[in-house]
């Protein structure tokens, strides 16, 4: 009987010892392991895009169609500054003595009525003097090559955006339905026109081009797959388009082919602006705050030296060549003491002025003075660009 529980025993703690050898030498059992979760695809970078100059920022949702926000764009931190204007300006050119030259041609401008509380388009005829509303609720005018049609930027309430009609007909085609569509400007073939947009989610002002095919008649400016970044767009007699933004941290006007390609940097300023081409397709009058207040200078087509042609303590800007070339339109804030007065000037009236191509015998064009900044009524704030915006026109 002792023997027998004595085998028991033995077995009792033998048969576990030898079992864990066994486990030991055959490994364990492995644990169960936790289900393969998705790894997230790497984020794809944004190809390269320009750093514009910022206008302004949506307070509220855009009035226009719907569209997906884009990625925000890098901000440039080294913008250039304009320089303090020198304690005594020195005009570029003195006041014009005797007899003005004999005009020709008809002029559209803006003007920004405040009883109306918004925009109109005159119609000055140069011969005569006589002047006249031309357009209601309208402004930033722009004529094809060849007279046939005019577009210009809709105020309306019931219809804004980009509209056309023939010159002499009354039949008005809206162009373009976004509300901030805005300074339309023909190409050469008279049946596209380029223009900005701040339509995005993110203000940005885009650069379009109006081509009349398809159910979206117009089509985004890119380069390398991003969109160009630009303001007041103008073409050229060959179909390139200057115009005001930034390349990287580079501001000032570009000049680039119509898709967006070979983009050449012609001014140094960030505020560059206004580009207007003579009619030769060899100058380019603009104006700009480098100086610390708005003035007309002139670079030509292909870079080089840029001339001041206007410069004093007044707002001149918004240069319009003349149909030969020989002479340029502004509007200004002067008063009748220029060039003698150059105190800072607080005058919100504006008056069209002419000079010489190369800035010589500036002198008052006519009597009439206008407002020109302001923000329609019922219009956001942040669809109206300002005086800055707008455009004069001289026809043949």
């Amino acid at each position: 009987m002792r023997k027998k529980q004595l085998t028991w025993i033995v077995l009792w703690f033998i048969l576990p010892l030898l079992l864990s050898l066994i486990l030991t030498a055959c490994g364990a059992t492995p644990e169960p392991t936790a289900p393969p979760t998705d790894t997230p695809l790497p984020a794809g970078t944004l190809r390269p895009t320009f750093t514009p100059t910022i206008l302004a920022r949506a307070t509220e949702p855009p009035t226009a169609q719907a569209t997906e926000p884009t990625q925000p764009q890098p901000t440039d931190t080294a913008e250039p500054q304009p320089t303090p204007p020198e304690d005594t300006p020195t005009p570029a050119a003195t006041r014009a003595e005797g007899p003005p030259p004999v005009l020709s041609g008809e002029l559209l401008f803006p003007v920004f009525d405040t009883t109306d509380q918004t925009y109109h388009i005159y119609k000055l005829d140069l011969a005569s003097g006589e002047m006249a509303v031309f357009i209601e609720q309208g402004s930033q005018p722009a004529v094809t090559p060849g007279g046939e049609r005019i577009a210009w930027r809709s105020w309306k309430a019931d219809q804004r955006g980009l509209l056309s009609r023939p010159w002499d007909g009354v039949d008005i085609w809206q162009m373009i339905t976004f509300n901030e569509a805005a300074r339309p400007d023909w190409a050469p073939d008279g049946q596209r026109f380029v223009f900005p947009s701040r339509q995005e989610a993110d203000r940005e002002s885009r650069l379009y081009l109006f081509t009349g095919v398809g159910e979206e008649p117009f089509i985004e400016i890119l380069r390398h797959g991003s969109p160009v970044l630009g303001r007041t767009p103008a073409l050229l007699p060959d179909g390139r388009i200057v115009y005001q933004g930034c390349v990287e941290n580079a501001c000032g006007l570009y000049v680039m082919d119509e898709d967006g390609a070979n983009p050449r940097q012609l001014t140094q300023y960030k505020d560059d602006t206004t580009p207007a081409v003579s009619p030769d397709g060899q100058q380019i009058a603009f104006m700009s705050r480098s100086s610390g207040h708005w003035q007309v200078l002139l670079v030509n087509t292909g870079g080089g030296e840029v001339h001041r042609l206007t410069d004093d303590w007044y707002w001149n800007g918004l240069p319009a060549w003349s149909p030969d070339g020989e002479y340029l339109v502004f509007v200004s804030t002067r008063d009748e003491n220029w060039p003698d007065n150059f105190e800072l000037s607080e005058n919100s009236q504006f008056r069209l002025w002419i000079m010489d191509a190369d800035g010589e015998n500036q002198r008052p064009l006519h009597e009439f003075t206008f407002r020109l900044d302001g923000v329609p009524a019922g219009v956001p704030a942040q669809e109206a660009g300002g005086w800055i915006e707008e455009r004069l026109v001289w026809l043949p």
